[in-house]
């Protein structure tokens, strides 16, 4: 079973801003042919009434007008944007994530629903999850959307650029777009997704950070570094790809890198060309950048369509993306397409014409799926009192502590996720999970054969991302992608430089990690079950905006919003337990959310269940947030409240407003 693109929607904002207008801007003149080094003559530029939910919002639009899937058929929509800038003034959005705020907009009733980060690498990262989750039957139909608002960078940099070697000079060179894919399940081994492979390199994830600055957003990148690392790296895992997959392949028409700029797709073609020859020629070599930039997630995707559009990639057509972002995340994607660009050509040419809808079984299949279980095989934690200041203090120092309750080599870890929301610098890229990674020394640096590899990557989605993290990490074992996981959480309560303005942050400044394997048996996880609850999206708003040159963050939480958790969790838990068969009273714990010790009780009075059997490891005053089960695991195996056999149930909940829970077997 391979995973077709079923449709691709494409927006680009209308307003064209030239290489010359944008040098302009700047305070400080710049003495450098940017276009001619670049080849970028203009980009799309949203900003004015447009912004990345917006983008993406278009992007959906278009992708589903040529669908045959309507949005109550969709069982995963991953959204995989660098920008969360949603508003004027830099409004960055926190909570809810922008999934969430696409299944309202969309109706994407039986959706599960979240964002992945992992920078320039993002929608091949959630394409990576969502092929995942339909080889195992546990999608149908999965929608991947980033939408990048991203030149609020280059009016940042304008401001204080002073040369051609300052690192900000990337900021000058990008583009706005949208960019959606409807994936679906194909039986014909000849088309489709051959292979996809993704790895972190974190030893050189700083050579590329974009995060909250004094000014306003920026991104400081070592460019010449960051292409020399992804060079080689990309090659060989295109080299690999397309190796397993040459039963189907025998040519490839179309090679699609991350358009950056002109100069570097002719070095890396050259650097292509000298180390494997034969791969690749500058005439197959996609270069759509002179009207459109440098889109950050979307890069691949826009390509695509504008190929699709010229009548340069046609049906059969076979393509290999070379995939990198900062991180350092590297790999290869190789694609053979179905008549999608004749129907997208045909759409074009005739709008208005539709597709028949398919069939499809009335629950969604991720609730209904069960596979092999995976345990938990360690939990690490950061004590209350350490005084850690940063986010990646936090996650080092929780991961460490795992690692040295596992049994596990550092380097067998092949997936680490960090879901955690508030971090230090409000930083954006590339994922924490990919400094983690550099932090921990976990396969990290390029190293020939690279037989061991790691891919990181972070969940946001509130409250509930590290549950969504280990049903990911789950899955993936399952999958045989990787042999072993680690899901880390950390929130910092405050940061310097960011004022905190209405409300208070109602998390503790906490870090944790879990380790996952196979259960070897019947101890682990059984199935998940997610819900989310959209006629109660503003019951939770966290956003950051700037104002006279500074950095504030902004909480709204409904005084109802415990109210809100507790009428929906009922029903989530009876729909899991409906379909696990399993009797309330066979739990023998109940791991919550971590909120308070009255919210705790008040559960177990909607549950009817003894409080005694809910596991309390709460701090007064202070909501553990995404640490919630590690903590709370923790306490119970500190306590000796679980003991081989038992059954345990999880909740987690979360803004949007989501519900989730998991049986767990000791």
């Amino acid at each position: 079973m391979k995973t077709l693109i079923e449709s691709l929607g494409v927006y680009l904002p209308p307003r064209a801003v030239t290489t010359d207008e944008v040098l302009r801007g700047c305070r400080s003149e710049i003495r450098f042919p940017l276009e001619k080094f670049t080849g970028i003559h203009s980009r799309r530029m949203a900003g004015d009434t447009e912004f990345s939910i917006d983008l993406a919002r278009h992007a959906v639009m278009d992708c589903l007008t040529r669908s045959r899937y309507r949005p109550e058929d969709v069982d995963l929509v991953i959204a995989s944007s660098i920008s969360r800038c949603d508003g004027a003034d830099f409004r960055i959005s926190l909570e809810p994530s922008t999934a969430v705020r696409l299944q309202k907009i969309f109706g994407f009733s039986r959706a599960l629903a979240f964002d992945v980060s992992s920078a320039c690498t993002g929608m091949f990262t959630a394409i990576w999850v969502a092929d995942t989750f339909i080889k195992l039957g546990l999608a149908r139909c999965a929608l991947v959307v980033s939408g990048e608002y991203v030149t609020h960078l280059t009016r940042t940099a304008q401001r204080g650029i002073e040369g051609f070697m300052d690192p900000r000079l990337a900021c000058l060179t990008l583009g706005d777009a949208g960019a959606a894919v409807m994936l679906e399940p194909t039986p014909d081994e000849t088309m489709g997704l051959h292979g996809i492979d993704l790895f972190t390199l974190g030893r050189y994830s700083a050579y590329c950070i974009g995060k909250l600055a004094e000014a306003g957003p920026i991104m400081v990148t070592d460019s010449i570094r960051t292409t020399d690392i992804a060079v080689l790296p990309a090659a060989m895992s295109a080299f690999e790809v397309l190796e397993r997959a040459s039963a189907s392949v025998r040519s490839v028409e179309h090679v699609i890198m991350h358009q950056t700029s002109r100069t570097t797709l002719r070095d890396v073609t050259r650097a292509l060309q000298t180390s494997y020859p034969g791969f690749c020629e500058y005439a197959n070599v996609v270069d759509n950048l002179t009207e459109r930039g440098n889109t950050a997630s979307t890069t691949h995707f826009v390509a695509v369509m504008d190929e699709i559009v010229s009548g340069r990639i046609r049906t059969g057509d076979n393509v290999v993306f070379g995939v990198s972002g900062s991180g350092q995340t590297v790999g290869a994607a190789v694609y053979t397409f179905d008549d999608l660009p004749d129907r997208v050509r045909r759409a074009r040419a005739t709008p208005g014409t539709t597709r028949s809808r398919p069939s499809l079984p009335q629950r969604g299949a991720l609730a209904t799926a069960k596979g092999s279980p995976v345990r938990i095989e360690a939990i690490g934690v950061v004590p209350p009192d350490a005084g850690l200041g940063s986010t990646l203090e936090l996650c080092r120092v929780a991961a460490e502590d795992c690692l040295a309750r596992s049994s596990r080599d550092r380097n067998d870890i092949g997936l680490i996720v960090h879901t955690g929301i508030y971090r230090t610098e409000g930083v954006s890229e590339p994922a924490i999970a990919a400094l983690i990674a550099g932090a921990l020394e976990i396969n990290d640096a390029f190293e020939p054969p690279l037989a061991r590899r790691t891919l990181a990557f972070d969940i946001l989605n509130g409250g509930v991302g590290l549950l969504q993290a280990c049903h990911v990490a789950v899955q993936a074992i399952r999958a045989g992608r990787v042999a072993a996981a680690m899901v880390v959480a950390s929130e910092v309560e405050s940061d310097a430089g960011i004022e905190i303005v209405s409300g208070r942050p109602p998390w503790a400044q906490l870090g944790s990690a879990l380790i996952l394997d196979d259960g070897h048996g019947t101890t682990g996880f059984g199935r998940f079950v997610f819900k989310s609850f959209p006629e109660h999206l503003e019951a939770v708003s966290v956003y950051a905006t700037y104002e006279a040159g500074a950095a504030q963050l902004f909480f709204h939480h409904d005084p109802r919003l415990d109210d809100h958790y507790l009428a929906r969790v009922p029903e989530v838990v009876r729909e899991l337990l409906e379909l696990e068969q399993v009797d309330r009273s066979r739990i023998k714990a109940i791991f919550p959310p971590q909120i308070s010790t009255a919210f705790i009780a008040r559960l177990a009075g909607v549950l009817d269940v003894d409080p005694a059997r809910c596991i309390d490891a709460t701090i007064p005053g202070r909501d553990l947030f995404t640490s919630s089960l590690p903590y709370a695991l923790r306490d119970a195996a500190r306590r000796d409240l679980v003991h081989a056999g038992d059954l345990g149930l999880i909740i987690a909940v979360g803004s949007g407003i989501q519900i989730g829970c998991a049986l767990y077997a000791f």
